[in-house]
């Protein structure tokens, strides 16, 4: 029984050391996956998010209308809406940097409506300004920067700021056909 006994011993010995290491390694198996899953989640919702963004562009977009649908010249395609402009002045201004998102008349900068709590995504030729009722869609629609907006949610319901269907930076203005309000003294 004494040469038994060193035997049984080191049986149990081998037994328990060789579980505590597989334990060990099953362990090890599963805290390395998981450092690898992790990151592999996270990083595409943190580029969608953190897409840097040429806010010059957008700075500041005022209001146009399409004036020769069939005109391949993008000056000459659009150009000022008139009657907001130069009669009624109750068109909207856009101005969007990264802290602010204003909805602004385009007679009256004291006229506005600011949305200090939204949220932007850029993705190809669209930018969304997300606030919390309204998603504001910019779509590049030429070659120049035209945008198209659109929205999802509920339409702002803004007055003395109505809100064009187009819209290009203001600093473009100048190269349209139609870029003022000429002789017109209203």
């Amino acid at each position: 029984m004494k040469k038994t006994a060193p035997l049984y011993y080191m049986a149990l010995s081998l037994a328990i050391f060789s579980c505590k290491s597989e334990n060990k390694e099953t362990e090890k198996q599963i805290t390395a996956s998981e450092q690898i899953t992790q990151p592999k989640t996270e990083k595409p919702a943190d580029k969608k998010e953190t897409q840097d963004i040429n806010f010059s562009e957008y700075s500041k977009l005022a209001p146009i209308e399409l004036k020769e649908s069939k005109s391949k010249n993008v000056f000459q395609k659009y150009g000022i809406e008139f009657s907001g402009n130069c009669y009624s002045c109750d068109l909207a201004n856009f101005k969007i940097n990264k802290k602010n998102f204003d909805i602004i008349n385009i007679c009256d900068e004291n006229d506005f409506k600011r949305f200090k709590d939204f949220k932007y995504e850029k993705l190809g030729n669209i930018l969304k300004i997300i606030t919390s009722e309204t998603t504001f869609i910019f779509t590049k629609v030429e070659n120049e920067p035209i945008y198209q907006l659109t929205f999802k949610g509920k339409k702002p319901d803004l007055k003395n700021k109505r809100i064009s269907e187009f819209y290009t930076p203001e600093n473009l203005i100048e190269k349209f056909e139609e870029h003022d309000c000429g002789d017109f003294e209203g």
